[in-house]
């Protein structure tokens, strides 16, 4: 739905979104992802509705799931998801939120993520380590890790998943279960994003702002914003940037790490997403609201 801009949009700085739409779940959302391809959005509330949301925000399907999803992860082509019930349930869904199979993880998840493809996914525990799953629900390879994994994403151009621990751990894993490389990171991290053509990695270091890495983990670039950072996300060339802070400031950033709009929320943050190619970025809201931001 089309909305006018809310005041504490215009009261920031620089140039606030030009035009707004709106989305509001039934209850609190539990889970959220975007599908880069198909540019659909998914979300999960508190009572166990899961959503399809076409571009606008506009419901497309609606489905009940047995108990709330406590994470989603969705495929960039829009055909498959997993979502994660309670603290070791595994679902996975097909394009029109229908459930394929339902399995039981031998651990407590910390984190979920499915590949662009929709075939595997990667799943960690509480404990440290993960175990990978295909698309028939069978174990594919496992990984050992310092920490627990609660970051997750796959890189778009070769099978290969980007993670970091909420303190002293970032990494990159093959598939096959090869550990590539791991880091120690000295700070507590809230998010983490990928620049896919580059492959830099962008975290949300808390009180060390936005922290960014390349491809092999090495550290690039730092960047201090207002606020203690805790939600990050990139396009797909590394051209726009959102962020936002657990003091409820919001911020849009250019490839060069310059502001192009900051403003505080009257309501947390609990997510933020970034179009991967236009001007466009998300904000979740801690009263399930979603709304989707566009500049011209």
């Amino acid at each position: 739905m089309k909305i006018e801009t809310p005041t504490w949009m215009n009261q920031g700085a620089g140039q606030p979104p030009d035009l707004l739409f709106s989305f509001r779940a039934e209850a609190g959302i539990t889970g959220f992802d975007s599908m880069r391809e198909a540019e659909d959005y998914v979300v999960a509330d508190e009572i166990g509705t899961l959503y399809r949301l076409d571009p606008l925000l506009n419901v497309k399907l609606l489905t009940r799931l047995q108990e709330p999803a406590r994470q989603l992860s969705w495929s960039d082509t829009g055909e498959f998801g997993s979502a994660l019930l309670g603290n070791s349930t595994l679902v996975r869904l097909d394009a029109k939120l229908k459930v394929i199979w339902t399995i039981e993880i031998p651990f407590t998840c910390s984190g979920i993520a499915i590949d662009p493809y929709g075939i595997f996914t990667f799943v960690a525990s509480s404990e440290g380590g993960a175990i990978v799953i295909d698309d028939l629900g069978k174990k594919a390879a496992t990984f050992e890790t310092m920490r627990p994994l609660s970051y997750i994403h796959f890189m778009v151009e070769e099978p290969v998943v980007i993670a970091a621990a909420s303190h002293g751990l970032m990494g990159a894993y093959a598939l096959s279960g090869k550990k590539i490389w791991e880091k120690t990171l000295w700070s507590n991290v809230g998010d983490l994003a990928l620049i896919q053509k580059t492959a830099r990695i962008c975290v949300a270091a808390s009180n060390q702002g936005i922290q960014v890495y390349d491809g092999s983990g090495d550290s690039e670039a730092s960047l201090i914003l207002e606020g203690t950072v805790n939600k990050i996300s990139v396009s797909y060339t590394g051209k726009q940037a959102f962020a936002s802070t657990i003091e409820k400031h919001v911020y849009r950033l250019d490839e060069d790490g310059e502001l192009k709009w900051a403003a505080t929320s009257d309501v947390a943050v609990t997510r933020v997403d970034s179009h991967p190619i236009e001007p466009v970025g998300l904000f979740v809201f801690e009263d399930r609201t979603i709304l989707r931001a566009q500049w011209y």
